[in-house]
């Protein structure tokens, strides 16, 4: 499971390739994509496949982990050691005959924390996610739409959160504490949104996971057992203590509905509240002590039992167009 069951489009063009005896034309074979996926041709959403065949599936820089966005790989890091990106706009270029402003990055050096890989233009991925939306009215009656529309939804939204987190910590090292609560209210209340939505369509639930695992029990002992180990294994291994985590956490994170509400939330709520404290009682921020409640929380939830649906509910369509009005409409002019 690490891994597996995502991106339907590179399982679908890599079961094809067995079959293939040349080189696949990826572009031409993108261009029917959408076609065989949805069954039926709506121009808009050839153009967003094309739009995220040189986006999002155009990773060319070889970085390889591109899975720790904050949400479900929070940075256990004193916020003194997370560096907050400078960006300054340095020249113009040609891309798919649209004229861009490149940014160069600006970081301070020894940042403990490994910043979320991010190798795309966020404003055309909007884009992408806008014209998909515009195509609800004529596929919305096809699960394999609303899967993929609620995934870039979950993509377009996991980058801003990435995005409010630094600026939390930004407005943290510069004493706003009004700022700070409200940044950290905003990411929260995103966290919550996006659950909601990841529970409209059961590609996307945590109920499944932890249902299977139990079936396979024979007695209540094992029962417990298997449950415990399904929860370990997309949390952190059993091998922490009470302040040191284990270096094999989050490695196996999911975007499920019902992980996001009951355990990545209250996570990063735990990191907040630590961030509010220090502002108020004008202190450094207590590394320990955040640890020590992170850790608790991630080893209770491992051994809890509270049961979690394995049937979807709410409508794909209607809640992404409400995010994305909520979040996204005002960013998709600019990179962010």
């Amino acid at each position: 499971m690490e891994g597996i069951e995502q991106n339907p489009v590179m399982y679908d063009l890599m079961s094809e390739m067995a079959f293939q005896h040349s080189p696949v034309d990826v572009k031409a074979w993108i261009d029917l994509y959408s076609r065989r996926r949805y069954g039926r041709f709506v121009q808009p959403m050839q153009d967003a496949w094309n739009i995220l065949y040189h986006t999002i599936y155009n990773c060319t820089d070889g970085a390889y982990d591109k899975n720790r966005d904050v949400i479900v790989s929070f940075p256990d890091v004193d916020p003194n050691s997370i560096s907050t990106l400078q960006t300054v706009l340095n020249d113009v270029h040609e891309q798919y005959g649209k004229r861009y402003l490149r940014r160069a990055i600006l970081e301070e050096p020894n940042d403990s924390y490994d910043k979320p890989h991010l190798w795309y233009s966020t404003s055309e991925v909007i884009h992408a996610l806008k014209l998909f939306l515009e195509s609800g009215n004529q596929l919305s009656d096809s699960s394999t739409y609303r899967y993929d529309l609620i995934d870039l939804t979950r993509q377009a939204l996991a980058k801003y959160a990435n995005e409010l987190f630094l600026d939390a910590i930004e407005a943290y090292k510069l004493d706003d504490l009004h700022a700070v609560a409200h940044l950290s209210e905003k990411f929260l209340g995103l966290v919550e949104d996006l659950d909601m939505l990841l529970g409209c369509h059961d590609g996307f639930l945590l109920g499944p996971w932890i249902e299977s695992a139990k079936e396979l029990a024979q007695d209540e002992d094992q029962e417990r057992q298997f449950e415990w180990n399904a929860r370990t294994q997309i949390t952190m291994w059993f091998d922490n203590t009470e302040l040191e985590a284990s270096l094999l956490r989050d490695y196996g994170n999911k975007y499920w509905s019902g992980l996001l509400r009951d355990y990545y939330g209250p996570r990063a709520a735990i990191y907040f509240k630590y961030l509010t404290e220090s502002l108020e009682e004008g202190k450094g921020f207590d590394l320990k002590a955040w640890r020590r409640e992170w850790i608790k929380l991630t080893n209770s939830w491992q051994s809890s039992r509270n049961v979690f649906p394995v049937k979807s509910t709410g409508n794909a369509l209607n809640v992404s167009q409400w995010l994305f009005e909520k979040y996204l409409q005002d960013l998709g002019s600019h990179d962010h």
